[in-house]
């Protein structure tokens, strides 16, 4: 790399460092910087969520991997098909009802309705189950 690329990627850092700076100076508290303080309303979330699923990652790699993986084929071709249909059931009934409860992960909506003796354990085998997922 030569001179004008360091001096872009310094400007770049500097310049996100300053706005996240700035951005962050509104946020008071947890709910502020996880929901956005609960203002925006559940269908840009939403579309929001949706669009982070269907990430250039997912468009390029899932096809190379039904493509090409040992065991993939239909099998799954199945499971890439089925996750639209998954995002629109998300998008309509999960995303207003969690809005609604004023929770900001699964993990303590589980600890209002159920206990903590719920919440821990939950988190718990999500994490460690999510290497074995991925291998």
């Amino acid at each position: 790399m030569n001179a004008v690329d360091w001096t872009i990627m310094l400007i770049y850092m500097v310049g996100l460092v300053w706005m996240s700076y700035r951005l962050g100076q509104g946020q008071k508290s947890e709910k502020d910087y996880y929901l956005g303080g609960n203002r925006i309303h559940w269908l840009p979330v939403s579309i929001s969520t949706m669009a982070t699923q269907l990430s250039t990652n997912s468009l390029l790699g899932a096809p190379a991997f039904v493509a090409f993986s040992l065991g993939g084929g239909l099998l799954w071709l199945q499971y890439e098909l089925a996750v639209p249909l998954a995002m629109i059931f998300i998008m309509i009934f999960l995303v207003p009802f969690f809005k609604k409860s004023g929770v900001i992960s699964i993990y303590e909506y589980l600890e209002k309705r159920f206990g903590v003796g719920t919440r821990t354990p939950s988190r718990s085998s999500s994490s460690s189950s999510w290497p074995s997922v991925r291998a």
